[in-house]
């Protein structure tokens, strides 16, 4: 069983053509530049605001899923479907579904939650607990990256980043700023208060 959500794509790339999503995305995406060629690896063509703010909506929405439904959070897993804009078939959404084939795997939970009026409140408190983190202000104003290859910025234990089973990406390539917006840009997260007015 499984929540599979769609994002619109103009929304998307409306909101990262803006020049503070680009300024806060390239630390992202020089620290992770810099690591691949370091290792010669070839460039990755998929990296953009849109991915990075898509992962960490996941993992958020997890998160709180995981408290809405019982679940323990390792029970649940990821897929990012995340294409460039300017594909010609373009994929913008996540899918939250169990891992687990035991008993947790089974016990229907994310079929219920995952109804348009439940989800819509699951969703709203997972962004209002993103909004602060046991780790501000310290967590929020990284600027230069974090974890491994250095590729997070607002994202840490206290906040978004899960198990390792659970993420499709290693945790790697999160940022709540990107989501909900920082303490000196609100309005810059995908899910700011400004955009969902």
């Amino acid at each position: 069983e499984g929540i599979f959500i769609q994002f619109e794509n103009e929304a998307l790339s409306k909101w990262e053509d803006e020049l503070e999503v680009k300024e806060r995305f390239n630390v992202i995406s020089k620290n992770n530049d810099h690591y691949r060629k370091a290792f010669e690896l070839e460039d990755d063509k998929l990296l953009s605001p849109r991915f990075v703010a898509l992962h960490t909506f996941s993992h958020l929405l997890i998160n709180e899923l995981s408290i809405e439904c019982g679940y323990g959070s390792s029970s649940l897993s990821e897929i990012i479907y995340c294409s460039p804009a300017d594909s010609e078939f373009p994929m913008n959404g996540v899918l939250i579904y169990t891992s687990s084939s035991d008993s947790e795997g089974t016990l229907g939970g994310l079929v219920e939650k995952g109804e348009a009026n439940t989800l819509n409140s699951i969703c709203e408190k997972a962004l209002s607990k993103a909004l602060w983190c046991s780790s501000d202000p310290l967590c929020m104003e990284d600027n230069k990256g974090k974890g491994f290859m250095a590729v997070n910025l607002a994202a840490c234990h206290s906040c978004a980043l899960l198990p390792e089973t659970s993420c499709s990406n290693m945790n790697k390539f999160l940022d709540r700023g990107l989501v909900i917006g920082t303490l000196e840009s609100p309005e810059l997260g995908l899910f700011s208060k400004r955009r969902i007015d």
